[in-house]
């Protein structure tokens, strides 16, 4: 990605997590989604990339997730969910055009496995009535995470902007279920925003190595 969209995706991502540290204010949602728009906008700008719009479905879903679960709206959490489960499917799609299951290793699969046990002892307590949507996106999050990890790709960009993104998701769901934490918007939204960063420029550069092949 050029480097003068990396340097304005980066102080939109800041300009936002920094306002969390205020009181919400009538425009938040947008200023929330502003990076997420970026990358689609570069997504969209690319005249040669395969499957182009299965990636920028996703990227706009997540854009709509950001504003939806800003929003004070009825049910913003389920619908922000919605759209963010959306999004995981669409990132799955377009990396299993390039998929090697090969690169998954037992230790990946153990590790991750130990984590979702991990969670879910400690959510299906909590969630009550909003168990079956938290059960679903575990699995669709899931789905994007493998996808990530057994992309044909020599870089580890994509492996890490799934584990930021099962990282942010991770600290929401503690904060919002379990206990609340200290910065909880600042670690939530900065590892939001590097996780999209990295799985989409991931996701243009293995479009770009395995075009043709």
């Amino acid at each position: 990605m050029h480097r003068i969209i990396t340097i304005i995706y980066g102080l939109l991502a800041l300009g936002y997590v920094l306002t969390t540290l205020y009181t919400p204010y009538s425009w938040g949602f947008l200023l929330k989604a502003s990076p997420i728009l970026l990358l689609a906008v570069t997504v969209l700008t690319r005249r040669s990339l395969p499957a182009k719009w299965m990636l920028l479905g996703a990227i706009l879903s997540s854009a709509c997730g950001d504003m939806l679960l800003a929003l004070p709206i009825e049910h913003s959490f389920i619908l922000g969910l919605s759209a963010f489960a959306l999004a995981h499917v669409l990132y799955a799609c377009f990396l299993y055009q390039w998929h090697d299951v090969t690169r998954l290793t037992p230790l990946t699969i153990g590790f991750f496995f130990v984590y979702v046990v991990s969670m879910l002892l400690l959510l299906v307590p909590s969630v009550g009535a909003l168990l079956a949507p938290v059960l679903a996106y575990f699995i669709v999050i899931s789905l994007m995470f493998f996808s990530a990890f057994v992309a044909r790709t020599p870089t580890y960009t994509l492996r890490v902007g799934a584990i930021l993104f099962v990282t942010s998701d991770s600290l929401l769901a503690i904060n919002a279920f379990i206990t609340p934490l200290p910065f909880q918007s600042i670690l939530v939204m900065s590892s939001y925003y590097a996780a999209q960063y990295f799985i989409a420029t991931g996701c243009m550069a293995l479009a770009k190595e395995n075009h043709g092949n």
